[in-house]
C-alpha cells in the first residue's frame, strides 16, 4: 500500500491495488484499510529511508505525527496546531443527506435505523447527518442512490450560493456532481445548470452520476472548457469550487502528505485559482462563490483579497478567515478539529449585476 501511495495513489486506490497484490488471509480489512491511514498520517515521522524500513518503525510503536517543515511552520501560526494534529489521527466523521429526488426522507431514515444506522440531525443544516454508528455504504438505500455521503463543509458551500428556482448557475469546475445534485435538489429541480470540467472523462463520469441520482437531464448543460479562459457570458449565480491542494482531507487521505512535502503544489494551485476568480468578472452575474478544501491561505484569504471591496459576508456557520488577513471576517472557514469536517474555506462576492 506504502508503495502505490508514495507513488502518487490516493489512499482508497492504493490500499485497493495493495489488497489486490497480496491477499492477506485471517484479518478484518476495514481494520487493515485504517491502519494504512494512520500509518500514512505518520509517514514523515517514521525512521528509515525505505518504504520496508519505515513499516517496521511503524509496527514497532516507534510513530510520530509530524507534517513537512514547512506546513507545520505555517499552520504553527494560524491555528491550535496541537489540536489540530490529535483530530487527525481519529477517524474523520461521515456526513450523510437524504436524496430527496428518489427518496421519502422520514421513510429512509427509519429504514436506516432498522440496520443500526445511528446518526445525529446537524443543528446548522436540517437535511444533514451525522454517522455516529455503523457502515452506511452497505445497506440498500445507499446502494440505491437514496442517501448520499457528503461533508457538511461541502453542503455549506451550496448554502452559500443560496440558489433560488428559475437560476441559471455556473459550476466552473464541477466534477465530481455533488454539488450540482444539491442545487437541483434545493430548487426542486426548478434551475439551469451549467456544468463545466477541464476534463472530458471526468465530465462523462459526472453525467452517469447525476443521471443515477435522479437529476432530470434537461436542466443540466455540460461543457468541456479551461474555466480559466471562461465561454460563458452571462448568468445569475457562478460557484468556484476550484482544483486545490486538497490539504483538507488530510485525516481522511493522509496521502496528500506526500505530494505536499514541499509548498510547490500549493503555489500551482494558488495560481490556477486566481486565473479563474479574474476571469468570473468577464461573466456578468448576480453573486459568485469561492471555495477551496484547503487549509491554507495561499488557496484562501491571498485569493479573495484581489476583490475585497466585492466580498460579502457568507451568512455560514463555522469560524470567519484567519484574521491575520483583511478579509478573513468575511470569510468563513471549516476545521476538522473544531466541526468535525473536511477543512475548507469560502468567500461569497459580489458581480457586476448586483451592485447591494
Amino acid at each position: 500500500m506504502l508503495y502505490y501511495a508514495s507513488n502518487g495513489y490516493p489512499l482508497p486506490v492504493a490500499f485497493s491495488k495493495a489488497k489486490a497484490k497480496k491477499k492477506v488471509s485471517g484479518v478484518n480489512y476495514d481494520y487493515l484499510y485504517e491502519l494504512s491511514r494512520v500509518l500514512l498520517l505518520n509517514y514523515f515521522g517514521l525512521k528509515g529511508k525505505t518504504n520496508r524500513k519505515k513499516v517496521i518503525s511503524f509496527l514497532t510503536g516507534n510513530t510520530k505525527l509530524i507534517l513537512p517543515s514547512w506546513m507545520d511552520e505555517q499552520l504553527r501560526y494560524l491555528i491550535d496546531l496541537d489540536n489540530y494534529l490529535k483530530n487527525l489521527v481519529k477517524k474523520k466523521t461521515q456526513w450523510f443527506r437524504v436524496n430527496r429526488i428518489l427518496g421519502d426522507e422520514d421513510k429512509v431514515l427509519k429504514s436506516l435505523e432498522l440496520q443500526d444506522i445511528e446518526f445525529i440531525r446537524d443543528n446548522d443544516f436540517n437535511y444533514v447527518y451525522k454517522i455516529t454508528k455503523g457502515n452506511i455504504t452497505k445497506t440498500k438505500e445507499f446502494t440505491e442512490n437514496k442517501v448520499i455521503l457528503q461533508d457538511k463543509a461541502s453542503v455549506a458551500v451550496v448554502e452559500a450560493l443560496r440558489p433560488e428556482p428559475g437560476d441559471v448557475v455556473l459550476d466552473m469546475a464541477s466534477s465530481p456532481g455533488l454539488k450540482a445534485e444539491l442545487i437541483y435538489e434545493l430548487t426542486q429541480g426548478e434551475i439551469s445548470l451549467v456544468l463545466a470540467e477541464f476534463y472530458m472523462h471526468r465530465l462523462s463520469k459526472e453525467m452517469r452520476l447525476l443521471k443515477e441520482l435522479g437529476v432530470n437531464p434537461s436542466s443540466l448543460n455540460f461543457i468541456v472548457q479551461d474555466s480559466t479562459s471562461n465561454s460563458i457570458v452571462r448568468v445569475d449565480k457562478v460557484l468556484i469550487d476550484a482544483p486545490c491542494s486538497s490539504s483538507g482531507t488530510l485525516s481522511d487521505d493522509p496521502t496528500v502528505l506526500i505530494t505536499l512535502s514541499t509548498k510547490e503544489k500549493v503555489n500551482l494551485f494558488s495560481r490556477v485559482q486566481k486565473a479563474m476568480l479574474r476571469e468570473t468578472f468577464n461573466i456578468r452575474f448576480k453573486k459568485g462563490v469561492y471555495s477551496v478544501c484547503s487549509i491554507f491561505p495561499e488557496e484562501g484569504e491571498m485569493i479573495v483579497e484581489e476583490i475585497k471591496d466585492r466580498l460579502v459576508k457568507t451568512g455560514l456557520p463555522g469560524s470567519t478567515g484567519y484574521p491575520n488577513f483583511s478579509v478573513g471576517n468575511l470569510c468563513t472557514r471549516y476545521f476538522n478539529f473544531i466541526d468535525e469536517t473536511d477543512d475548507f474555506f469560502i468567500a461569497k462576492f459580489k458581480g457586476m449585476d448586483d451592485e447591494r
